[in-house]
């Protein structure tokens, strides 16, 4: 062996405990980083069951919340002296609901009935539409079948009948026109005509 081998071989000899103690140390910080690792896994694991008891005590809190509120419903139930049991309430309740019936039902016999009224009247109006139509033409044909008069009120060929105005007796005969044949008060203020 010459020189240089054995001094190689000596570098060797003395980088080999230089590696060993590297991969000592690579060993030890492993096995620290793998129980950091199993240390968090561990608190990850104890978190979710912290996270379970949180939300069950949540849902238990809640119970207890409406346990107490019932209580305090049911409290005022005993306490109350108008209560009488639940058997009256709901005998109060179909009793309204029977109220309620009958007005719905009265509303509607009242609409019914003002409805029959208005076809009532409404047939009386048409009934009675027809009895002037037939009068009306009952009138027309009377009148066709009558003879005819001419405007004075005479048939023609006759004579006028005498009335009133013939025989002398006119409203207001024997004064003149302008004149009263009441005497004028001497109180009047009113003055006859000169």
């Amino acid at each position: 062996m010459n020189a240089n081998e054995t001094s190689d071989i000596l570098a060797a000899d003395a980088e080999q405990p230089i590696e060993d103690v590297e991969l000592e140390e690579l060993r030890r910080v492993r096995r620290a980083l793998s129980k950091m690792n199993q240390g968090i896994e561990n608190m990850q694991y104890q978190m979710k069951y912290f996270n379970s008891n949180v939300s069950q005590t949540t849902q238990l809190l809640d119970i207890w919340v409406r346990v107490l509120s019932q209580t305090v419903h049911n409290q005022g139930f005993l306490l109350n002296e108008e209560w009488h049991g639940s058997s009256l309430d709901t005998a109060k309740l179909n009793d309204l609901i029977q109220r309620d019936i009958r007005r719905q039902e009265e509303a509607e016999r009242l609409a019914h009935e003002a409805e029959l009224r208005r076809e009532q009247e409404l047939a009386e109006a048409r009934e009675q539409e027809k009895k002037r139509a037939e009068q009306a033409l009952a009138a027309e044909n009377a009148a066709r079948q009558q003879p005819a008069r001419s405007r004075s009120g005479v048939m023609p060929g006759r004579r006028p009948p005498l009335g009133p105005a013939a025989r002398g007796s006119r409203r207001g005969a024997g004064t003149r026109r302008g004149t009263s044949s009441i005497p004028p008060s001497t109180n009047s203020r009113i003055r006859a005509p000169r």
